[in-house]
């Protein structure tokens, strides 16, 4: 019964503060009232993508604009894909991570074929959510805050499909970075 009524009430407190907090010590506070999602500053670990086997094709509902997935289909060559509404997916990864080493922890042999549950999904920021996907953040005035690490080698083991944000001396070394397996791939903001 206990393990009822705390579901329940975590459940409702997510829909009512529409806000998350994963992986801090202090779990009273933000960083900023505009945040719906943040990760602690773990210092070494990032967030890993869901693997897509099959791209979502272009002009169809499952192809939402702010998608960000680990592309692991036929001809992908394993890479960090974002879904930009009106141009299409783009390739955050620059070179391929596709390798018989990294294929065997994105693609585990199976013995008997898994099947996905279509209707799976989390939704915070709001009470229901047409986008598709496994965990949809809809709001029209908070963002998520990715795990912040210092030094990207602190991660000694990162999975392909991880995403992370590094933090740099000053404003002009801050990255995005991503790893699709086999390289990081760092992003910066133009100026």
């Amino acid at each position: 019964m206990n393990k009822i009524f705390s579901m329940v009430l975590i459940s409702v407190s997510i829909t009512t503060f529409s806000q998350v907090r994963i992986g801090k010590s202090d779990a009273t506070s933000l960083s900023s009232t505009s945040v719906l999602v943040e990760f602690g500053d773990t210092k070494d670990k990032g967030i890993v993508l869901p693997y897509i086997e099959t791209l979502p094709a272009e002009g169809t509902a499952t192809a939402t604009g702010g998608a960000i997935i680990f592309d692991v289909s036929a001809n992908a060559e394993y890479k960090i894909k974002v879904k930009n509404q009106n141009v299409g997916w783009r390739d955050l990864s620059i070179q391929s991570g596709f390798s018989s080493a990294v294929e065997s922890v994105v693609k585990p042999a199976q013995t008997a074929p898994l099947a996905d549950n279509t209707n799976a999904k989390a939704i915070i920021g709001a009470a229901t959510s047409t986008a598709d996907g496994i965990l949809v953040l809809e709001s029209a005035d908070k963002a998520m805050v990715l795990p912040i690490v210092d030094d990207y080698k602190a991660i000694k083991n990162p999975s392909p499909g991880m995403l992370a944000f590094l933090r740099g001396l000053t404003a002009d070394e801050h990255r995005l970075i991503v790893f699709n397996g086999q390289k990081w791939t760092f992003w910066r903001p133009k100026k």
